[in-house]
């Protein structure tokens, strides 16, 4: 039982590790910093987090949460910008109300580090994957 409790208290320690925290400015790489000002020069307030070993500046515009990630070199590692689920492409709408009985909860258009965009389809607690013309890639996790 000792061993079990051990086991449940180190996966929730690195669970809680491996999740976003919420960091001030200060602690930003300066060029993390300014590859993110370099990007996205009008974005006045900017809150930082950790993920990953990576720097993610989150901020609103237009009613939207946006986000930018990049590394402690400022290395871009990928964005997401939250949109309104009736702006995801009609056959992606459909695609889910087909093979998942259901609309679309969230959604965002996001970028890899390799500059490839996806959207993404929250719904059931899950992350439905599509590429830019609207085709199934995979599920994931909901952020």
């Amino acid at each position: 039982m000792k061993k079990v409790l051990l086991l449940a208290i180190a996966a929730g320690c690195f669970a809680f590790e491996a999740s976003a925290q919420t960091i001030t400015s200060s602690k930003v790489p300066s060029a993390a910093k300014a590859a993110f000002m370099k990007a996205h020069p009008m974005v006045k307030h900017i809150s930082w987090e950790t993920e990953n070993g990576n720097f993610e500046g989150n901020w609103k515009a237009g009613g939207f949460d946006h986000s930018a990630m990049y590394t402690p070199e400022g290395k871009f590692a990928g964005s997401e910008t939250d949109i309104n689920p009736s702006k995801l492409p009609l056959g992606i709408r459909e695609y889910m109300l087909k093979h998942y009985h259901t609309g679309v909860k969230e959604a965002s258009l996001n970028e890899d580090a390799n500059r490839v965009k996806t959207y993404e389809a929250d719904a059931n607690g899950k992350a439905y994957i599509f590429d830019m013309q609207g085709h199934f890639l995979k599920v994931g996790e909901d952020d």
